[in-house]
């Protein structure tokens, strides 16, 4: 008799678990990330990024966009499978000690279902969300006046490869990274274009120069009020409905401008 309620018991719960997986799979609605791929998780990503920078400060604020990066060569989706991992970064620069109260504001703008959380250490910050699609997102202080914010896709299988939306020109959304070049009399080495689809719709551009110099004829131009963050190695300013910035970058000097959302 034991044994019979065992092997009914065992019957019963391996019904239970097919049919979990049939409904799963009709649903389309997968309950584990092995199940999905890293071209699945690329919107979730980009859906996050568009998230943050439009709970962002328009005018206390001046974010540069990344692209696709992948942060394993090789995972383990399971013990016999491999995967890969990519992340997406959105670099934040603010007034210093503004930070904190920069997490705070992001976290209250995030979706509900994200379940955002912040903690404050000294002048540690660390925002913790999930986006869903098993997409993870931090965001972390990184010294005075700059953040941090990546959305990783975690260990997935990879069916196709990486590839950013290409701009339709591109020339286009230059003009305050051309205005930078014709101030400090140089030219660019290399155009770098990043965007993404904002969640409302519309599109978040990232547009990067690579130059040489330090950028302090252009520096002495931008009015004090429009300044947000002056450091040796990086400098943001707003211009606009655009937020531009320089950093040192392997010797050369980058200079970016983003917009949109």
């Amino acid at each position: 008799m034991k044994r019979r309620w065992i092997v009914t018991g065992v019957v019963a719960w391996a019904v239970v678990v097919t049919g979990f997986a049939l409904y799963s799979s009709l649903e389309g609605t997968p309950t584990a990330r092995e199940q999905t791929t890293i071209a699945d998780a690329l919107p979730t990503v980009d859906a996050a990024l568009g998230h943050v920078y439009a709970a962002l400060d328009p005018q206390a604020s001046v974010a540069v966009l990344g692209g696709y990066r992948r942060a394993e060569m090789s995972c383990r989706v399971t013990s016999a499978r491999e995967g890969t991992r990519f992340t997406r970064e959105l670099i934040v620069y603010v007034h210093k000690a503004a930070e904190g109260p920069t997490l705070d504001r992001v976290k209250g703008a995030l979706p509900a279902s994200y379940q955002a959380s912040v903690a404050h250490h000294d002048d540690e910050h660390l925002l913790t969300a999930d986006a869903g699609n098993f997409v993870a997102v931090h965001g972390a202080s990184y010294g005075p006046g700059v953040l941090r914010f990546t959305a990783d896709t975690g260990c997935r299988p990879q069916n196709a490869p990486v590839v950013e939306a290409t701009p339709a020109s591109q020339n286009a959304n230059r003009a305050p990274v051309e205005a930078v070049l014709s101030t400090l009399g140089t030219t660019a080495s290399q155009w770098r274009t990043h965007r993404l689809t904002c969640p409302d719709g519309g599109a978040l551009w990232t547009v990067e120069a690579v130059t040489t110099g330090d950028g302090a004829k252009a520096r002495a131009t931008v009015p004090a009020a429009a300044i947000i963050l002056d450091q040796e190695k990086t400098f943001a300013y707003r211009a606009g409905a655009a937020g531009v910035s320089f950093r040192t970058e392997d010797g050369n000097l980058v200079v970016a401008s983003t917009a949109g959302c």
